[in-house]
């Protein structure tokens, strides 16, 4: 399994993440567009992660803004929230991570979250493969992780989670800049930070910057595609 720097991870959100950043913007207007459908209002809140204050709900009442490992009270509450925070937990402990939330949910209790889906920067990803071939003979975890739905929806089911809809918002993003590519992505705070990633190389560096010079000499942009998940599900 592939291992993750989270202290670094962290560090590298605290001093980039930038809430107003368009992908996790979309991210919270998903949320709240859910949310606007709930026929009762959620007294008690849990948000599990950074959030627009302008996309909250007025059917959110009573608010908490914890994070996911601070969730030791015995408070529960009748709506959890996540926008992409669950990405990485997920992929390195789903079953603990889904078993804290679903008992952190009083009955009938509604839990809704964003995910990035294997139709993610499915263009970047051949690119950097390509030049990882070309200076390392082999290719390293750069982007992720990311998460099928089907596998996403089976695994709520046997946490006993019920009546799960899945809705997706796919973006292509035009890009003329690696270095605006790098900005943005490191605003969007889930930036895989993975130990298998090599030490950084000057020759990596420079075969990068020619590989994508030329493209965007040949084409004037290179498009990111990011395929939003909107899951929501309940107790």
């Amino acid at each position: 399994m592939i291992k993750f720097n989270l202290k670094k991870k962290k560090a590298r959100r605290n001093l980039h993440f930038n809430i107003n950043n368009i992908i996790f913007k979309t991210g919270c207007d998903l949320i709240n567009n859910k949310i606007q459908f709930i026929n009762k209002n959620l007294s008690d809140v849990l948000i599990i992660d950074e959030f627009c204050e302008d996309c909250l709900n007025k059917k959110l009442i009573n608010v908490d803004k914890i994070n996911l490992t601070e969730v030791i009270n015995k408070k529960t509450y009748d709506c959890i929230l996540s926008n992409f925070f669950l990405q990485i937990p997920f992929f390195t402990n789903l079953e603990t991570t889904l078993n804290l939330i679903f008992n952190k949910l009083n009955k009938d209790g509604l839990f809704c979250f964003n995910l990035l889906t294997p139709k993610s920067m499915k263009t970047l990803k051949n690119i950097f493969l390509e030049i990882d071939e070309n200076i390392y003979n082999g290719s390293f975890s750069r982007f992720g992780p990311f998460h099928d739905i089907p596998i996403m929806i089976e695994n709520l089911s046997k946490k006993k989670f019920i009546d799960t809809v899945v809705s997706t918002e796919y973006l292509e993003l035009n890009y003329d800049s690696l270095n605006k590519i790098r900005s943005d992505f490191r605003e969007f705070g889930i930036i895989n930070i993975s130990r298998e990633t090599p030490l950084f190389e000057r020759e990596f560096l420079n075969k990068s910057k020619s590989v994508f010079s030329k493209i965007f000499n040949k084409f004037d942009h290179i498009p990111v595609e990011i395929e939003i998940a909107t899951f929501t599900s309940w107790k």
